[in-house]
C-alpha cells in the first residue's frame, strides 16, 4: 500500500545535464530527468534496495516494449492509460486523481506514473494479440496431461545433474550457447559434474551439480521434456530457460508406486519481485497470511507479477514444489529464485489424496496466462539481444 505518512518532498534536481541522456534503446533516448523521477517514484511506492538500478533497467526495458508495440499499432489510447492508472491507484485504496495528487506532493512528476502505466498498457496489449493464440492452442494438452496422466509421471522418477548457465545478456548468452552445445555430447557423468563444478551458476556445482530424485511430472514441461526420453548416461539439449541456459545429464530413472500425497492439489500464490529485492521479499513474506494479501501487496510492481493457480502437486516446476513441500495453508516462503530475483510464494489451500480438487477452470486460466508470461519473455530477451543500446560513457 503507498505508504503516504512516509512521503517526503524530494530534493531539487539540478538543472544542469538534466536531460542528458542516460542511455538510448535503438532510437528512443532516456534522459538523467526521466531516471530521477523513476528513481524518486520507486522509492516512495516502496522499493527499498538499489532504486536507481531498478529504475534505468525499467526505464530501458520499457523503451523497447513501446517501440515494439507501437510499432505494431498498439500505442496506449489516454483511455486505457488512465483505466491502468485508476487500476494501479486502486491497490492503495486511492482514486487515480488522489494518487496523482500524493506524487505530487512528493515531487513526483504526473508524467512519470502515466510512462509507468503507458508501457504495461501498450506491451500487454501487443503481447496478448500476438501470444493469446498460440498460448491457449498449447494449453488443452498440458490440462489432459496434468489432469489425465499425473499417476504416470507421478511414479517416474529421474536423477539428475545439471548445469546452469548465464544467458542475462546477449554476450553471455552467446558464449553459454556454444558451451551448453558441448555440455550436451557428454556420455561421462564424472566429466559432467567436473563441467558443473567449474561453470554452472547453480548451488548444485558445489556438489558436482547432482539433483536428488524428482518425479518427471514435478518438473517444469520445457525441462521434463528434454529428459523425459533420456537413458541414463546421456545429456540433454541446451534448454532455454529465463537468463539461463541449462543442461542436465541422466544418472539413473526408475518407476515407483504413486503416493497419496503426489496426488494433492494445491491452490497457490506467488509474486515476482525485481532483482535486488531480497530485503523486501523477506519483509512481505513477514506481513501476509492470505493469497488476498499477498495480491494487495503487487501494486508496486509490474504487470503479471503477481499470480494464483490451482494444480496437482505432483505437476508443479520442480523449484516450486520444493518450497510448497514445506508449506501449510496461509504459511509463506521467500526462498524461491526466478532469473536471479526473489519470489514470495504462499499456500492459499491445498487437499490431499481422494480429497484433491481442481478448478479446472483456474487451472487451465493459470496455465495459459503462465505460458503466455513465458511466450512474452522470451520475445522480450530476443528483442533485448537485437536492441542497439548506447550510453554516454560508450562513445
Amino acid at each position: 500500500m503507498l505508504a503516504l505518512g512516509l512521503f517526503c518532498v524530494a530534493a531539487p534536481v539540478a538543472a544542469q545535464g538534466l536531460f542528458s541522456p542516460v542511455v538510448t534503446v535503438n532510437d528512443r533516448v532516456v534522459n538523467r530527468y526521466q531516471l530521477e523521477q523513476r528513481t524518486q517514484f520507486l522509492t516512495l511506492l516502496g522499493v527499498p534496495e538499489n532504486q536507481g538500478e531498478v529504475a534505468l533497467n525499467q526505464l530501458s526495458v520499457e523503451a523497447l516494449q513501446l517501440q515494439t508495440a507501437e510499432a505494431a499499432g498498439f500505442a496506449p489510447s489516454p483511455e486505457a492509460i488512465e483505466a491502468g492508472q485508476s487500476e494501479f491507484a486502486a491497490r492503495a485504496n486511492l482514486t487515480r486523481e488522489q494518487f496523482i495528487a500524493a506524487l505530487s506532493q512528493a515531487g513526483v512528476d504526473p508524467a512519470t506514473f502515466r510512462d509507468f502505466i503507458a508501457a504495461g498498457v501498450a506491451w500487454r496489449a501487443y503481447v496478448q494479440n500476438r501470444f493469446r493464440e498460440q498460448a491457449e492452442s498449447l494449453q488443452p494438452g498440458t490440462v489432459e496431461r496434468a489432469l489425465e496422466t499425473a499417476e504416470i509421471e507421478a511414479s517416474r522418477r529421474v536423477l539428475l545433474s545439471e548445469i546452469i548457465l548465464p544467458a542475462n545478456t546477449p554476450e553471455s548468452r552467446s558464449v553459454s550457447r556454444a558451451r551448453a552445445e558441448g555440455f550436451s555430447q557428454m556420455t561421462n557423468a564424472e566429466q559432467f559434474g567436473a563441467a558443473a563444478a567449474q561453470f554452472s551458476l547453480a548451488q548444485t556445482r558445489f556438489r558436482n551439480g547432482e539433483v536428488e530424485w524428482r518425479p518427471l511430472g514435478a518438473l517444469p514441461d520445457e525441462i521434463a521434456q528434454a529428459v523425459g526420453n533420456l537413458p541414463p548416461g546421456r545429456a540433454s539439449r541446451p534448454v532455454e530457460l529465463e537468463n539461463a541456459i541449462a543442461v542436465f545429464f541422466m544418472r539413473d530413472v526408475e518407476l515407483t508406486p504413486a503416493t497419496t500425497a503426489q496426488f494433492a492439489s494445491v491452490d497457490y500464490a506467488r509474486l515476482q519481485l525485481p532483482p535486488g529485492s531480497d530485503a523486501e521479499a523477506r519483509r512481505i513474506a513477514a506481513t501476509v497470511d492470505r493469497c488476498e494479501d499477498l495480491e494487495g501487496k503487487s501494486g508496486r510492481f509490474s504487470e503479471g507479477a503477481y499470480t494464483r493457480q490451482t494444480t496437482l502437486q505432483s505437476a508443479l516446476p520442480a523449484d516450486v514444489r520444493a518450497v510448497i513441500d514445506g508449506l501449510d495453508a496461509g504459511e509463506v516462503s521467500a526462498t524461491l529464485r526466478r532469473g536471479g530475483a526473489p519470489v514470495v510464494v504462499i499456500i492459499c489451500r491445498r487437499t490431499f489424496g481422494e480429497d484433491a480438487e481442481i478448478d479446472v477452470t483456474r487451472l487451465r486460466l493459470g496455465l495459459v496466462n503462465q505460458r503466455l508470461q513465458l511466450l512474452a519473455n522470451r520475445h522480450l530477451a530476443e528483442l533485448r539481444d537485437r536492441a542497439v543500446v548506447i550510453r554516454p560513457e560508450d562513445g
